[in-house]
């Protein structure tokens, strides 16, 4: 399956780039899963990767989502404000 990845705010500098395309055995994927693949990719962003949001096709998921064959996934850091 092919699964683009989207890094948003300080996550891209870390990363190193702003989107990545995974391919990926299988035909699905849970989300809880991603942080692993992440942070073998990107060892840098493995300290992040607990407090991300995963955000897939403009829509908030949590962990028991499971990604398809053509999927986009954001991650997306924590944000705070006032």
């Amino acid at each position: 399956m092919k699964l683009q990845v989207v890094f948003y705010g300080g996550l891209k500098q870390t990363a190193g780039i702003k989107t990545e395309t995974l391919d990926l055995p299988g035909d699905s994927l849970p989300v809880r899963e991603l942080p692993g693949l992440l942070g073998e990719r990107h060892p840098a962003l493995l300290p992040r990767l607990g407090v991300v949001a995963y955000v897939v096709n403009d829509e908030i998921v949590g962990d028991d989502y499971v990604l398809r064959d053509g999927d986009e996934a954001g991650v997306l850091p924590p944000v705070s404000g006032g």
